[in-house]
């Protein structure tokens, strides 16, 4: 039968994919290598356009199924599903037109000699997505891998196979034999692509814990890896900010996707004069969100992902709690359990008063809870909003053009919000600083870690 599949709004099991072998995953790569060095590699650019913008037409096309099942295995609600197929589709196209920029430089040489730099393929790429965005990360990693003449064996993660697998079949259509291929199954699966041999890179985005995994898998290959891992971003609200947006904006970067985000403003660092109002609004807010079914049109936040996801972030507000946090809820609920048939569902939860060495201050939840604190200079602020290992992104509120400036240049994150949250396009490149991880993700930055540099000097006649 193979591993079971389940609807997170449910807990109940509705399909089931088995975990690929060693002998599995090693027949996905030597596919992927044999259609790479059998004519995918000498394709031009131009060809490589053309087959991606035939697969962002079949995202397109594939939309409703795609959402159905990212709605049936995320628990993302609709509306939110098919804008993820949609934005997938968006990076392929973007990709696809990547694929054709100028790469390289020339560069002075003596009488009879020219000299030049390009970029060549790095060859099988292994592409490792998580779960909070199951189709959406996956198709980033494939795009920019099949734009620059990589091939591709994609390992999505265990709980949310579904949609790749989709992906995966309907490739078939409009991709070269080998060209994209998936295995599927937990950690084990994935050390053994990082282990394979004729893996020329690994892409991966997850926990950091296991980013370290990979990396030390692939320092013992010399095979490069890109790692975009978790996050504990602050939002920093000056007294002079607009404080209605910035509310808002503080509620969609604790709550959007049920809190399951890397890049998640998590840590909310208020100016201590405003710190009560701001702290109200910002619960009201979230108050005003709707827990309930994904294909409820009405509904604001789905279920997490597991069982084990919704007793992790209970404990952690649970122990913020004893450590003197205020533990404020939508009216009428007891806590961030919500009570709904078998599902996993959570409500939004802000800890006020957040101790600086509790888990909830110090560890990615990926659920919907927000830390807060105050503070009353802007050296502390800058001080607090660091005061994490991570550096995926970082957020700045504040009405002051000095201070917009010098913060968003200070701000130590690989992306930095002024004003703003969450903005997110397919043609700028994303990044993490710390233990958020290294490499390039969406941009034309992205050619940096599916190419590999070279250095040729042509002679005009034989040099003997």
């Amino acid at each position: 039968m193979g591993r079971p599949v389940l609807d997170p709004a449910t807990g109940l099991a509705f399909d089931h994919v088995p975990d690929t072998s060693g002998p599995g995953v090693g027949d996905a790569v030597a596919r992927a290598a044999a259609a790479f060095h059998d004519g995918w590699a000498d394709t031009s650019p131009a060809q490589r356009a053309g087959h991606l913008r035939e697969l962002a037409a079949l995202l397109r096309d594939d939309r409703d199924t795609l959402a159905a099942l990212e709605r049936r295995n995320a628990g993302k609600p609709t509306a939110r599903a098919l804008g993820e197929v949609e934005f997938a589709a968006q990076a392929v196209d973007w990709f696809a037109a990547a694929a054709r920029y100028p790469v390289g430089e020339t560069h002075p040489a003596g009488p009879g000699m020219r000299t030049y730099t390009d970029r060549v393929p790095v060859g099988v790429c292994a592409a490792i997505a998580p779960n909070n965005y199951p189709l959406l990360l996956a198709v980033w990693k494939i795009a920019a891998a099949l734009a620059y003449g990589n091939t591709v064996v994609v390992k999505p993660a265990p709980e949310t196979p579904l949609s790749t697998r989709r992906l995966v079949e309907r490739a078939a259509e409009v991709l070269p034999e080998g060209v994209l291929t998936a295995v599927y199954g937990g950690a084990d699966t994935g050390r053994l692509l990082c282990d394979h041999p004729d893996v020329g890179m690994v892409s991966f985005t997850g926990s950091t814990a296991a980013g370290r995994d990979v990396a030390r898998r692939c320092a013992d290959g010399l095979k490069p890896v890109s790692l975009e891992l978790g996050g504990k971003s602050p939002v920093v609200v000056f007294r002079d900010a607009d404080l209605d947006a910035a509310a808002r904006a503080v509620v969609t970067g604790f709550t959007g996707n049920t809190g399951q985000m890397c890049v998640a403003g998590t840590r909310l660092v208020v100016d201590r004069a405003v710190h009560a109002e701001f702290t109200g609004r910002v619960a009201e807010l979230a108050a005003e969100l709707r827990v309930g079914a994904p294909e409820d049109p009405a509904t604001d936040l789905g279920p997490l992902i597991s069982r084990a996801a919704v007793r992790r972030a209970a404990e952690i507000v649970d122990e913020a709690e004893l450590r003197g946090a205020k533990v404020i809820v939508p009216p009428g609920r007891s806590g961030i359990l919500h009570e709904r048939g078998g599902g996993f569902f959570v409500n939004p939860v802000v800890l006020d008063g957040t101790p600086s060495d509790s888990r909830a201050w110090r560890e990615e939840i990926f659920a919907p809870v927000l830390s807060v604190t105050a503070f009353d200079t802007d050296a502390e602020a800058l001080s607090l909003a660091h005061d994490t290992a991570y550096g995926l992104s970082a957020s700045v509120w504040t009405a002051d053009a000095h201070r917009a400036e010098s913060f968003g240049r200070a701000l130590r994150a690989g992306m930095v919000w002024v004003n703003t949250w969450g903005d997110t396009e397919e043609t700028v490149s994303v990044s993490g600083l710390g233990q958020s991880g290294y490499g390039r993700e969406l941009g034309i930055h992205a050619v940096e870690g599916y190419t590999r540099p070279r250095a040729v000097w042509v002679a005009h006649r034989a040099r003997g």
